[in-house]
C-alpha cells in the first residue's frame, strides 16, 4: 500500500507531539490513537511531509508546527477524516486526495462530527478541498486551490469565514442545506462557479469579494432562494464586473451623496439577487481592543492601524490602475473606538469629498470620503465634541490670564 511510506523532514525519528502526555510518535494516526490520547488534548506535529489518512475520532487539537507540515493523501484517500466533534485542525498543507470517483472520501479533510474548527490550512490538489456533512462547523482563514470543489457544504450548517477561495473547479458548493453563513471571503479565478447552490435555500453571503470567476454565483437546480446581502446599511457583496453606478444621477463614486453601493442590484440565476452590491472590494480588520473596522473601497489598502492611546486609525491607500484617477473608502467604525465627531486628513488635507454622517445605527458608524489618486495616507482621528469647545476655551483663557499676572508681578518685584 501507498500509506506504507512515510517521509518525515525531521530531527528525530517522533516528530508527532501530544502536548499533554510528553509523550512522542511516529505518525498521527498513532498519537491519535495511543490509550494516552485523551478528548481535549492537543497533537503538535512537525514540519515535515507525512502520507497519511488520520481518522479523528478523538476530541481533539491537531496543529501543525507550520505550513510547511504537508499531510498527503497520496493519490487514496482523505488525508483528514474527523468524525469525533469539537475538533481543531490547525496550520497544515493538506493535499493529494485527486482521485476522479466521485466520493466523500476523495477530500481533503472530510467532516462528520460536529463544531469542527478548520483555521489557517493551505487546503489544494484534491477531488473535495473541504467536505462537510450534516454538522455545524467554523471554516475560517484558509486557503484553499487546485482543487475540483475547495469548500462543499452537504446538508449541512456552517460559518464561512474570511478565506481565500482560488482557482477551484467550483470554490463554494452549498448543497441541500440550508443556515450557512459565508461572509468575507476573497472568491477568485475558480473555473466555473465561485458559488453553486444545489436545492439549498435560507443561506447567507455577503462581504465576499467575487473577482474573475467564470460565473461569480449560481443556482443549478430550482429551491435556492438565498440572501445576497446582509441589507442597508451594511451592503452585499463586491462582483467584479458589476456594470452598474453609485447614484443615479451620475457614474462617479465622489459625487455629493454616494455611499459605496450600487443603485441597481446585481443579478444572480434564478432569481436570487444581490439587492445592494459593493462598488468597492470589502477587507475586514481586527484591532487592539477587539473590534473590527469594515472598509469598502475601489483603492488598494494597506498599512492599517489602530492606535488605542489616542483612539486614531492610520491606512494607506494607492490606486489599483494606471489610469484611476479617484478613489474613495466607505469605513464603519464602532463607537466603542472612536465615539467622538470624527475628522478625515488626507496627507494632511481635508478630503475631495465627506460624508460623516452617511449613517449611525447607536453601536457603529459608518463615513464616506472621496480623494484624487495617488499613494495617500489617510488619518481619522476624534474630534473634541462641540459642548466642550467653550469650557476648554473658558480654561485656556483664565491659565493664560494666570501666567500674565505672575509674569507682570514678578517684574514689579
Amino acid at each position: 500500500m501507498k500509506f506504507n511510506l512515510i517521509e518525515v523532514k525531521a530531527l528525530n525519528e517522533y516528530p508527532v507531539h501530544n502536548l499533554d502526555t510528553g509523550l512522542n510518535y511516529t505518525a498521527i494516526q498513532e498519537a491519535i490513537d495511543a490509550p494516552q490520547t485523551l478528548d481535549g488534548h492537543t497533537i503538535l506535529v512537525d514540519t515535515g511531509t507525512y502520507y497519511e489518512r488520520a481518522i479523528v475520532n478523538k476530541t481533539l487539537n491537531l496543529i501543525g508546527q507550520s505550513r510547511s507540515t504537508v499531510i498527503d493523501g497520496n493519490e487514496t484517500s482523505a488525508p483528514f477524516v474527523v468524525e469525533a466533534s469539537n475538533v481543531t485542525i490547525k496550520g497544515f498543507t493538506i493535499r493529494g486526495c485527486n482521485n476522479t470517483v466521485f466520493d466523500q472520501f476523495a477530500s481533503g479533510i472530510k467532516v462528520f462530527g460536529n463544531n469542527t474548527t478548520i483555521t489557517q490550512n493551505n487546503i489544494k490538489s484534491n477531488f473535495y478541498g473541504i467536505f462537510v456533512w450534516s454538522s455545524k462547523n467554523l471554516i475560517f482563514n484558509n486557503s484553499v486551490f487546485d482543487n475540483k470543489y475547495g469548500i462543499f457544504l452537504d446538508n449541512s450548517n456552517n460559518v464561512v469565514s474570511g478565506n481565500e477561495i482560488r482557482a477551484n473547479g467550483d470554490g463554494i458548493r452549498i448543497s441541500w442545506s440550508t443556515l450557512n453563513t459565508i461572509v468575507c471571503n476573497n472568491i477568485l479565478l475558480n473555473f466555473r462557479y465561485g458559488v453553486s447552490c444545489y436545492h439549498s435555500s435560507n443561506n447567507m453571503l455577503y462581504f465576499n469579494n467575487f473577482i474573475n470567476n467564470n460565473v461569480h454565483a449560481g443556482a443549478l437546480r430550482w429551491s435556492c432562494s438565498n440572501s445576497w446581502d446582509n441589507g442597508y446599511p451594511s451592503g452585499g457583496n463586491f462582483w467584479n464586473g458589476y456594470s452598474g453606478f453609485d447614484l443615479s444621477s451620475g457614474q462617479f463614486q465622489h459625487e455629493n451623496g454616494s455611499d459605496g453601493i450600487g443603485d441597481s442590484p446585481y443579478g444572480i440565476l434564478n432569481d436570487n439577487q444581490d439587492n445592494y452590491p459593493l462598488m468597492g472590494m470589502f477587507s475586514d480588520f481586527n484591532t487592539s481592543l477587539g473590534y473590527d473596522v469594515n472598509v469598502i473601497s475601489n483603492s488598494t489598502i494597506k498599512n492599517f492601524e489602530y492606535f488605542e492611546s489616542n483612539s486614531t486609525i492610520r491606512m494607506y491607500v494607492s490606486n489599483m490602475t494606471v489610469n484611476q484617477t479617484f478613489g474613495f473608502v466607505r469605513i464603519c467604525i464602532p463607537h466603542a473606538l472612536m465615539d467622538e465627531t470624527y475628522h478625515i486628513a488626507i496627507d494632511g488635507a481635508e478630503p475631495y469629498y465627506v460624508n460623516y454622517t452617511l449613517y449611525d445605527n447607536s453601536t457603529h458608524r459608518w463615513i464616506y470620503f472621496s480623494y484624487q489618486h495617488s499613494t495617500l495616507e489617510i488619518i481619522i482621528i476624534p474630534e473634541f465634541p462641540s459642548f466642550l469647545v467653550l469650557p476648554l476655551f473658558m480654561i485656556a483663557t483664565l491659565l493664560a490670564i494666570i501666567v500674565y499676572r505672575r509674569k507682570h508681578t514678578v517684574r514689579q518685584i
